[in-house]
C-alpha cells in the first residue's frame, strides 16, 4: 500500500481501477479508454490517471466513465467545476501508479492511495461517496475478505433456492450452496441451472448430491459438467461414498458421449458431510477439496473437548485438503472469531450475514482468535469461555465503530 499526496481540484472520494492515460489528444485518449474498457469490464468505475489534468478532464466531459481523475502536474483544470473527485500536483504519479492498480481517490483530505488493503477498503466503504465511486466500492466486496494477518476467509452463502443463490453472488459472496432438495430442482430446470453457473462465473458452486438420485439426476449431473467446475458435497468422503458417485458420473457422462458424440467435460469437485468427532478416512484423491460440518449448537462453541476436536479436524484439512469450512447461523457474528481460531477458511452463511461477515473480517487477525480458541480450550467451564468469547466480540464491535 502506498500514499501519495496532492492538491484537491474537486471535493470527494472515489474507488476504481487506474488507467494510466498517455495519448496526447482527445481522440486517441478516447481510443485508448474504449480499448481499456473492453478489456476491464468486470470492473465498476476508472480513475484516470494523467501527467497534466486537461486529458483527463476531457476523457470526463466526453462522457467516458471516468470515477475520478489525478494528475501529476499542478496545474489547475481549465474548464470549470469538475464533477468527480480530482487531485493535481501528485509527486512521481506515473512511477508509482501502473494500469489495473486498485486506488482510492480521497480528495477531501488529498491522499491517493494505491493498492489498499482490505481493512482500509472496510473503513471507506462505511464512508459517504462520490455516486461513481461508490458503485465501485460495492464491486469491491467481490473480493475474499482476508484478516489483518493476511488469513483468506471465504464466505459461502446457504440458499434455499437458485434464485437467492444468484442473488447472493452478485451482493459479493465468494460461492453458494443449494441443499440436497434445492440442487435436485436446479438440476432438473435447464434455464435454472445455466443462470445459476453463469452467475457463480469465477466462485464456488457447491451443490449437495441429492438423496438417492435417479437416471434423470445423474444424466443432469453430467450435464452440469459440460458448462462448468462444480463442487458437488457428497453425504461423506469416505471411499465408498466417492466410489459410488464416480461410478454414477462416468455412466452418466458416456451416455451423453454416445448419444451426442465427444464432450468435454469440466473438472469436478468433491467435499463431504463429517463429524468433528474422529478424523475421516478421505481416498487421496486430487478432486477432493473440503470437508464441511454441520451447524451446531451455540453452546458446542464453549465447550473445550469439541473445539479441541474441531481443530484436530482442520488440521487435518490443511494437511489433506484445500478447504474446511462449518455451517453457521443467525448466531454468526459473535462466533466468527472462534471459527476463524478452529482453523475454518470456509464459512457458509444465511445470505443476509455475507455482508456483515465479510466487514468484520479485515478487523481480525487469524493469530488473536486462535488464542482465543486456546484459551477456551484450557477450561472446562462452558459459562465463563462464553463470557471470554462474549468479551472478545465486543471489543472487536467498539473498534469497528471507533474506525
Amino acid at each position: 500500500m502506498l500514499k501519495l499526496t496532492g492538491q484537491p481540484v474537486s471535493r470527494g472520494i472515489a474507488v476504481g481501477t487506474a488507467m494510466v492515460l498517455r495519448a496526447s489528444d482527445l481522440r486517441a485518449t478516447l481510443d485508448l479508454f474504449t480499448a481499456y474498457e473492453a478489456r476491464h469490464r468486470e470492473h465498476l468505475g476508472f480513475v484516470a490517471v494523467c501527467r497534466d489534468i486537461a486529458l483527463g478532464e476531457a476523457l470526463w466531459r466526453a462522457g467516458a466513465g471516468v470515477s475520478a481523475m489525478v494528475a501529476e502536474s499542478p496545474a489547475l483544470p481549465e474548464g470549470g467545476a469538475i464533477g468527480v473527485p480530482a487531485l493535481v500536483g501528485v509527486p512521481q504519479l506515473l512511477l508509482n501508479v501502473r494500469d489495473g492498480d486498485i486506488v482510492i481517490v480521497d480528495a477531501n483530505r488529498g491522499v491517493l492511495i494505491v493498492d489498499p488493503d482490505m481493512r482500509l477498503m472496510t473503513q471507506y466503504q462505511r464512508q459517504e461517496m462520490h455516486p461513481s465511486g461508490k458503485r465501485y466500492v460495492l464491486g469491491l466486496t467481490h473480493e475474499t475478505a482476508r484478516t489483518l494477518d493476511d488469513h483468506p476467509i471465504r464466505t459461502i452463502a446457504v440458499s434455499e433456492h437458485w434464485q437467492s443463490a444468484v442473488q447472493s453472488l452478485e451482493a459479493g459472496a465468494d460461492g453458494a450452496f443449494l441443499d440436497a432438495y434445492a440442487s435436485e430442482q436446479c438440476l432438473l430446470n435447464p434455464a435454472a441451472l445455466h443462470a445459476l453457473l453463469q452467475g457463480a462465473s469465477g466462485k464456488s458452486l457447491l451443490l449437495e448430491l441429492p438423496v438417492l438420485p435417479d437416471e434423470a439426476i445423474w444424466r443432469a449431473i453430467a450435464e452440469s459438467t459440460l458448462q462448468s467446475v462444480i463442487t458437488f458435497v457428497l453425504p461423506s468422503l469416505h471411499e465408498r461414498e466417492v466410489k459410488a458417485f464416480w461410478d454414477n458420473l462416468q455412466q452418466a457422462q458416456a451416455s451423453l458421449e454416445e448419444e451426442q458424440g465427444a464432450q468435454l467435460f469440466q473438472d469436478t469437485l468433491l467435499a463431504g458431510w463429517t463429524p468433528p468427532s474422529s478424523l475421516p478416512e478421505v481416498p487421496d484423491i486430487a478432486s477432493i477439496r473440503a470437508l464441511y460440518l454441520r451447524e451446531v449448537q451455540v453452546r458446542s462453541w464453549f465447550e473445550a473437548q469439541w473445539l479441541q476436536q474441531v481443530e484436530n479436524l482442520t488440521l487435518f484439512a490443511q494437511t489433506h485438503l484445500l478447504a474446511s469450512g462449518i455451517v453457521m447461523g443467525e448466531e454468526s457474528e459473535w462466533i466468527l472469531p472462534l471459527a476463524i481460531g478452529a482453523g475454518f477458511n470456509e464459512l457458509l452463511l444465511p445470505p443476509h450475514c455475507v455482508a456483515r461477515i465479510k466487514e468484520m473480517i479485515p478487523y481480525l487477525t487469524h493469530e488473536a482468535c486462535r488464542q482465543l480458541v486456546h484459551s477456551l480450550q484450557t477450561s472446562p467451564d462452558v459459562s465463563s469461555n462464553r463470557r471470554k468469547a462474549r468479551r472478545f466480540a465486543q471489543r472487536l464491535k467498539r473498534q469497528m465503530q471507533i474506525e
